[in-house]
């Protein structure tokens, strides 16, 4: 591949002329360049551009799994090759980081996407709908510097989809909210604001909520294999079984993840003070600065609760994601 025809593919896949001090720091020594992951599976990464010869898998050494969790390669990640073997020498620093404690329980770090502006957290119009489990998606979003949009699906299989809508916007109330039927052409021009020539975005999300068919809806064509849920609970099965990357027409790169029912968050103070804002906004006019919100007189955040201008459900979610 050209040197110029290398440089288009980098800037499809997301390199920004703001990380050119990353490139001037990392790649000044010769027998070195610059790719995308794209894919992270069990034996490798996918990398793209791909090294010379069309080869795009690169083997992970066992000394990358000797690092702490934060520090190995995911999806998104820009990484540097040795041109000579194909070697994993470096992954550059990161502009933003998705990650969630493993579900196992062990408070290892999950890494779920990295270099994202964007993220999809991805719902929809059936038992699976849960404003608890969204808040802790959207706390991590925002606590990794990105933009949250929440992206109700199945619009088209309730007869009140505004009733859906409504609970969204009341809980998110400064988060782009859209409601789509993600088999519609229609819903790619809905999601159009956030899919522009060298935007990275991340989809979250259950297993059965769409996000698989927002993919192929997007890219105009069946590249994700999806599956019918269940409809007693709602409930899917994980038709995406790693994590990928995909360069859609309109411009932007997509990174698809297994869906994730469990979510537990690692530090996300600042997230969830920014996605209950009114709520910290209100502690601040407290008679104490301790105050824990319970009885303490004085307490602004109770009587916000006695004459109903913050709700309780609301209240109560923010409590248990401070760890109150």
């Amino acid at each position: 591949m050209s040197n110029q025809n290398n440089e288009t593919m980098l800037r499809a896949l997301g390199w920004k002329s703001s990380f050119a001090d990353l490139r001037s720091a990392h790649l000044a020594e010769p027998d070195r360049s610059l790719h995308r992951v794209t894919e992270v599976q069990r034996t490798g990464l996918i990398v793209a551009p791909p090294l010379s010869g069309a080869r795009s898998n690169v083997p992970i050494s066992g000394k990358w799994f000797q690092r702490p969790e934060r520090e190995r390669p995911t999806v998104g990640d820009w990484v540097v090759l040795d041109t000579t073997d194909g070697k994993l020498l470096e992954v550059l620093p990161r502009s933003s980081l998705l990650a969630r404690l493993s579900p196992a329980g062990n408070r290892t770090l999950q890494l779920i996407a990295a270099n994202v502006d964007s993220a999809f957290v991805v719902t929809s119009c059936n038992a699976d709908f849960n404003v608890p489990r969204l808040e802790r998606y959207v706390s991590v979003v925002l606590e990794a510097g990105i933009e949250p949009v929440i992206v109700l699906t199945k619009i088209d299989q309730t007869p009140d989809p505004q009733a859906y809508q409504a609970e969204l916007r009341s809980a998110f109330q400064t988060v782009a909210i859209c409601g789509l039927n993600a088999l519609e052409p229609a819903a790619a021009r809905a999601l159009e604001p956030w899919c522009g020539e060298g935007q990275t975005i991340a989809l979250l999300g259950s297993s059965g909520v769409g996000k698989s068919t927002i993919v192929n809806t997007l890219m105009g064509g069946d590249v994700q294999r999806t599956q019918a849920i269940r409809e007693e609970d709602g409930k899917g099965r994980h038709t995406t079984t790693y994590r990928s990357a995909h360069l859609l027409p309109q411009g932007a790169v997509i990174l698809d993840s297994p869906g994730m029912r469990e979510f537990q968050m690692a530090d996300t103070d600042a997230g969830v003070a920014e996605l209950f804002d009114d709520i910290e906004a209100l502690a601040q006019a407290c008679r104490f600065r301790d105050c824990a919100h319970n009885a303490e007189p004085g307490c602004a955040v109770q009587a916000a609760l006695d004459d109903g201008r913050l709700d309780e459900r609301r209240f109560a979610s923010y409590k248990k994601l401070k760890g109150q």
